[in-house]
């Protein structure tokens, strides 16, 4: 992000702290349909052409960055096989043998030369390609190059794996978008894992990721934590192509309470004081959220259980400290953000059972919640019009606002 960016961010978190109401230009927002949180209809779309056809993170790949190194990965209800190649390049196969469909790799993540069925020893290079067949002759059709394991896309960026069911998936940088440039400060790719842990949630998944789209709601759950930590009111909402969004909500400083002021805190010194001074949250399209702190910070991603479940994964991530233990800091950040999540969660499998009962009808949205809609725009928009069931479908009305210059706003 160039500094011409973060001035004018912290211009529109101004106006944003001044206002009396909404921007004058900015329309009333619809309410989203209760539906689109409860139909099988609908979530069987949202599995077809939002989640099987957007990059979504696949974990870090500090495990995966010598030849042959491999995990197996199954959040999407498929399973994939990711493996670096002798070539250096990571891949992601379907866990799946072209000869009757046995798993190629049964061990959960480990290092190996070849890849060999477990039912009739086929056998892949990591590259995979088919290599070996045993009793050969008894295949007289076999052409093996054309018996390969199927691949999906796979890429990196700064040391996170991304991966996407769709094989003609525009390239992951692109689908990124100036999120790429924004976070270069980060070092991404310098960064180590500390601590991963997955939340189970009785709720439809867009119900969890429209909880951390917004701050509206934190002096009331969170009034021991993040609404003493940060100012609701100085709240800066960008809308981004393709979905993404950014959030960027003022600290209120100078009293001990954010991490960045914690006693032997770590600091990532690349990045500027715009996130130290502001608590900065992204939103990849369609199901990772991460607030970025120059402490560390964690990575959210959210994985449908099915209409009315979902797993919360939590990917924490820390400047790299060396030997030795993790940093003291983290045994007072870890508990505090949990109490925070487990907040954020008390009330979602509630909000699912109202939207079941008959007695909700939706979620009315406002001028800060924004970012919620634009969420679900782009649901739409991945599913395309004329797929999306009658009564469930939000109305396009934020394009106009997507990464709009303030300035006349904020004079």
């Amino acid at each position: 992000m160039s500094g011409s960016i973060y001035d004018e961010v912290e211009k529109v978190i101004d106006f944003e702290s001044a206002r009396v109401g909404p921007r004058s230009d900015f329309p009333p927002l619809p309410e989203i349909p209760g539906g689109r949180y409860t139909s099988p209809d609908f979530h069987e779309l949202e599995r077809e052409h939002v989640l099987s056809k957007s990059w979504v993170c696949a974990g870090r790949d500090e495990d995966l960055r010598k030849p042959g190194d491999y995990r197996l990965w199954d959040r999407l209800g498929v399973p994939l096989l990711l493996i670096r190649g002798k070539d250096d390049k990571l891949r992601a196969f379907y866990n799946t043998c072209r000869h009757r469909g046995a798993p190629v790799v049964r061990d959960g993540s480990g290092n190996t030369r070849l890849l060999r069925c477990q039912y009739h020893s086929w056998s892949y290079g990591l590259d995979g390609k088919l290599k070996g067949v045993p009793d050969e002759r008894d295949f007289p059709c076999l052409n093996k190059a054309d018996r390969g394991l199927i691949e999906a896309s796979c890429d990196t960026w700064g040391g996170w794996v991304f991966v996407n069911l769709d094989r003609d998936a525009q390239p992951l940088m692109d689908y990124l978008g100036p999120i790429v440039s924004e976070l270069d400060c980060v070092g991404m790719e310098k960064l180590r894992t500390i601590h991963v842990q997955d939340y189970p949630i009785a709720c439809n998944w867009k119900v969890a990721m429209d909880a951390f789209l917004e701050v509206y709601h934190i002096n009331t759950i969170h009034p021991t934590n993040a609404g003493i930590m940060l100012d609701s009111k100085a709240a800066a909402m960008g809308l981004m192509e393709g979905g993404h969004s950014r959030m960027a909500t003022r600290k209120r400083m100078n009293e001990g309470l954010n991490f960045v002021e914690f006693e032997g805190a770590p600091d990532i010194p690349s990045m500027p004081d715009f996130y130290r001074l502001n608590n900065v949250a992204y939103m990849m399209f369609p199901n990772l959220i991460t607030p970025v702190e120059p402490t560390g910070f964690p990575i959210l991603l959210f994985w449908p259980d099915g209409v009315g479940h979902c797993t919360m994964q939590a990917i924490y991530v820390a400047p790299d400290w060396g030997e030795g233990e993790r940093p003291a800091f983290w045994d007072r950040f870890l508990p505090i953000f949990h109490d925070v999540l487990q907040e954020d969660m008390m009330n979602l499998g509630p909000i699912q059972r109202s939207l079941e009962s008959g007695g909700f009808t939706g979620m009315m949205i406002n001028y800060q919640e924004r970012r919620i809609y634009w969420f679900h725009e782009e649901v739409d928009r991945c599913i395309g019009p004329g797929r999306v069931p009658a009564g469930l479908a939000v109305e396009q009305l934020l394009e106009p606002f997507v990464e709009q210059p303030l300035s006349e706003a904020a004079e």
